[in-house]
């Protein structure tokens, strides 16, 4: 029972993730999915996933704070505070080395987040998806692994459009 209360939770989060996704606003975006980071926390204590609920207990504040962070200066000390915090957090709840990969995950996309060019983001943000697209294999989450699933296709699409078809109608139009 408890695993199917974990799914259904997981798929709350993951509901929150789209939904963040369809806002123009960073601060909205960030607002919602630290909810969603709430909701995927309790997803993964259900499933006696530590690394995963640490790593979204995490970014709940760590979202709440970039929403409110102008400064160039102030968003690198707190990116290193944050990717310290996942590091650390990361080796606290060690299980197997399959745990570094929320980790580096949570990194990466905390790095993301000082990223200007929506095509450095894209490419950026794609080993954060397959990092944890293995862990929520790993873990059977099956929200997570729907979540960064379409997540993949959508950023491998965006991909394509953006990046592949704009650069090849240049050429073709040289």
């Amino acid at each position: 029972m408890r695993f199917y209360a974990a799914q259904g939770v997981g798929l709350a989060g993951m509901a929150l993730m789209f939904i963040s996704f369809q806002q123009n606003d960073k601060k909205k975006i960030l607002w919602i999915q630290a909810t969603a980071a709430f909701t995927f926390a309790v997803h993964f204590i259900l499933l006696g996933a530590p690394t995963g609920m640490a790593m979204n207990l995490v970014e709940i504040p760590r979202n709440l704070i970039f929403a409110r962070a102008h400064k160039k200066t102030r968003q690198l000390v707190l990116t290193c505070v944050f990717i310290t915090a996942f590091m650390v957090l990361g080796a606290l709840t060690w299980e197997n080395l399959f745990s570094l990969f929320p980790a580096a995950a949570m990194s990466i996309s905390t790095v993301v987040f000082s990223l200007k060019n929506p095509r450095s983001i894209r490419f950026c943000i794609l080993p954060v998806s397959v990092l944890w697209l293995a862990y929520n294999i790993l873990v059977f989450s099956v929200a997570g692994v729907l979540t960064e699933s379409i997540c993949l296709a959508s950023v491998l699409i965006a991909i394509f459009r953006f990046d592949i078809l704009k650069r090849f109608d240049k050429e073709l139009k040289k």
